[in-house]
This record gives structure tokens, sequence and C-alpha cells, in this order.
């Protein structure tokens, strides 16, 4: 019965002495990764993946001067549209001489681009870069395909999307620019 007993205890012995020498020697971690978000320091940030140039504020509640919505950030679809569209330098924190026109609903693919894949475990970088990030959906400017009245919404906290009619009241998150052009050969 002792024959056991002795490879046990070497066992230990050593798993104890590994786990002694990794506590006062920790492996190198790997470096802190850079966001691919840059804060312009204007209200904006720049996607470094896309090129697309997101407003900071992801809770904003008031686009443009007149804007009638209470102050708050959800709204139905067309209503989305109009304050992206009406958005401009002055509201939203934005610092950049934006004009009304510059900015725009993002479409699916681009929501989807920042949208928290919870499958993965490292840190979200969307999540640190925007403030005021709201858990629940947030409009695309994409129509429905199978239902003209519908369109596309993206919770960016969990990665998923769907379509909801387009009376349903889903934040707003605009975004001006175009995507990066994939570079020559």
């Amino acid at each position: 019965m002792s024959d056991w007993i002795q490879p046990l205890k070497d066992l230990i012995n050593r798993s104890t002495d590994q786990a002694m020498q990794q506590k006062e020697n920790p492996p190198a971690t790997a470096k802190p990764q850079q966001s691919r978000f840059k804060d312009n320091g204007d209200g904006t940030l720049t996607d470094s993946s896309t090129g697309l140039i997101w407003l900071k504020n992801a809770s904003c509640g008031i686009f443009f001067e007149g804007d009638r919505n209470g102050g708050r950030n959800t709204r139905s679809w067309s209503d989305a549209r109009i304050a992206a569209g009406k958005l401009a330098d002055g509201f939203c924190g934005l610092k950049d001489g934006s004009k009304a026109g510059d900015w725009r609903l993002p479409d699916r693919e681009g929501l989807i681009a920042i949208a928290q894949d919870i499958s993965k475990k490292e840190p979200w970088p969307a999540g640190a870069a925007f403030s005021g990030l709201q858990p629940g959906y947030y409009w695309s400017s994409t129509k429905g395909d199978l239902y003209p009245d519908y369109a596309f919404y993206v919770s960016l906290s969990y990665g998923i999307d769907s379509y909801a009619f387009q009376m349903n009241s889903f934040n707003v998150l605009p975004v001006r620019g175009h995507q990066k052009a994939q570079p020559q050969q």
C-alpha cells in the first residue's frame, strides 16, 4: 500500500515548487492591445479598421437646434435618420466643424463591426471607447429585405442583430466618412 505514497508526495512537491516559481517569476504578459478607436478629442472616434468616424457620445439626446425628442436618445427609425442627418458641430459634444448632412445612420455591417463578440474573452474595444453606451439596440440605416416597413438594429453589447418595425424606438449612433479603401498592390 505504501508503494504509491512516495510518488504522490513527489508529485505534490514538484507541483508546489512549480507554483511557487511561477508566483516569483510570472510569465511575461502580452502588451495591452491598442484600441482600434482613436479619440480625436473633438467628440469623435476614428475606427482604424474601417476608417469610419463615429460620434463618441452614444447616448446623446439633442442632435440639432429644435430637436423635440425630450433629450432622449431613442427614436423611431425615420426620426433617427433625421436626427443623424441634422447632427452638426456644437451638439452631442462635437467640436469637429461638421455640418448638417455630414452624419448618417451607419449601415448594418458598420454596427456589427463594432459590436461586442461575446464569444471572445478579450476586452471589447468599443465598450471603452464610446461614452454613454446603452445596453439596448441601435438603429442601422439598412432596411429589412423582406419587409420594407422594417429596419435592422444591432445590440452593441451582445453582438446580435435583427430587424423590427420602423416605428419602434431604438438608440441612435451616427457615423460619417467612408469605409477605408483596399490597399493598392
